[in-house]
């Protein structure tokens, strides 16, 4: 009796143990299925992502891109890109319009102390190429293509600061003669509260801070203040451009001047506003120890006699405008408009000249800020041509809490000032 039942609790205890390894094999299994399939997930993932980007790169119908590798960092919350380049589709533009060896798109974990899940894009050593030609095909402008939509459609939360380093911009003609290559380098800028994460309760809750150096060694200073979400443009910007060397834009100053200079420095400041559709602002532009004609250097260049007259008019003109006792030449170009029309008040800027020239010089520094409840109080009081004056705007404060950190450094305002300015040289002199 006693045998028998010390075989049935033998039994029994053998039955558990056997019951026991089953479910824990069963178990090991089941976790060894999920780690393969985690490890199959992790390494097709960067395929997976890469297939994806490139498939947004292809969507516009102007430009094209690609990368070349994709990096997961599953504990950021991020991946990286490597080696992005974009191209205009019809292959007459061999220049890439944006390159970059290295971008990282994660999430910004500080906006979880505000209860939001953003992303945040660094770029390092980006280079943007806008390139001129004689014809619509042989020009690279970045134009009809959504570059901020491009941005968001790589990362599946709305996408709330952009940090850019040691980044480049340059303008390129080819076809000039001779060749232009003006450019930005060792551009850092910082974009903050795209999203409006923080809930700040200002008219313009977003802004970007750039600074870079510029051909001629001269320096770039911006300062925006803007509302992405608001339905139409509304913004504050500040721009300043100092100590240019001149002489190192003479290609560009004889390929849509006719002109060059001996020496000088140049300086340029901006300041401009945008409400309900309307735009207004300023740029003031300074020439310093400007010297335009230099016969013996035109002698020893062997230039023709065409060439040197040309270049002795524009220096006689350049004399008569400057300031003597400062040696400056200096001009304000006020701009508004709206943004199916620009303005440039000629009277002004000719008036403004002259007073420079004769009376004083204007001091090389922000006039006023331009701010957008001033711009909304001439479009109502129908200072600004073809605004709409019954557009209504929100009052907004000198605050630059809206304004992004200090860096780590389109619409195209002056774009009619060029325009102008390339219309009358092409009439000014000989070719």
């Amino acid at each position: 009796m006693r045998k028998s039942l010390k075989r049935r609790r033998n039994s029994s205890e053998h039955n558990s143990r056997s019951s026991f390894i089953a479910r824990h094999r069963i178990l090991l299994s089941v976790i060894a299925v999920i780690v393969l399939i985690l490890i199959g997930v992790r390494l097709a993932l960067p395929h997976v992502v890469r297939h994806y980007v490139n498939a947004q790169l292809q969507k516009s119908d102007t430009y094209t891109g690609s990368v070349g590798r994709i990096e997961i960092s599953l504990y950021r919350g991020a991946y990286e890109i490597r080696d992005i380049h974009i191209f205009k589709r019809n292959g007459q533009v061999r220049e890439p319009f944006f390159s970059a060896p290295y971008l990282d798109l994660s999430v910004q974990w500080s906006a979880l102390f505000h209860h939001r899940i953003v992303a945040r894009i660094y770029m390092q050593q980006p280079h943007v190429n806008f390139i001129n030609g004689p014809t619509a095909a042989q020009k690279q402008t970045g134009e009809n293509t959504s570059w901020t939509q491009l941005l968001q459609s790589l990362t599946p939360f709305d996408l709330n600061e952009v940090e850019i380093y040691d980044g480049e911009i340059h303008y390129k003609d080819d076809y000039a003669d001779p060749k232009v290559d003006l450019y930005i380098s060792r551009l850092g800028a910082s974009a903050t509260n795209l999203s409006n994460v923080e809930h700040q309760q200002l008219h313009l809750p977003a802004g970007i801070r750039a600074t870079g150096k510029t051909i001629g060694g001269g320096t770039l200073n911006l300062e925006l203040q803007m509302n992405p979400m608001a339905p139409t443009p509304e913004y504050q910007l500040q721009t300043s451009l100092t100590n240019v060397n001149l002489p190192a834009l003479n290609s560009f100053l004889r390929a849509y001047g006719k002109f060059d200079v001996a020496r000088g420095e140049f300086a340029m400041f901006t300041s401009a506003a945008a409400t309900n559709n309307a735009y207004q602002g300023y740029i003031k532009i300074f020439f310093d120890n400007l010297d335009v004609f230099e016969w013996k250097k035109e002698a020893r260049e062997h230039k023709s006699a065409l060439k040197i007259f040309w270049d002795a008019v524009v220096g006689t003109v350049s004399t008569i405008v400057r300031n003597m006792p400062k040696d400056q030449l200096a001009v304000k170009v006020p701009i508004s408009g709206v943004y199916t029309n620009t303005s440039i008040d000629l009277t002004s800027t000719i008036g403004s000249l002259l007073r420079n020239a004769f009376i004083r010089a204007l001091i090389p520094k922000y006039d006023q800020k331009i701010t957008t409840s001033e711009v909304t109080q001439n479009v109502k009081a129908g200072r600004i041509p073809n605004a709409d004056t019954n557009g209504t705007g929100s009052p907004v404060t000198n605050e630059l809490s809206g304004l992004a950190k200090e860096p780590p450094s389109q619409q195209a305002h002056g774009g009619t000032l060029l325009e102008s300015t390339e219309q009358t040289n092409g009439r000014a002199g000989p070719h």
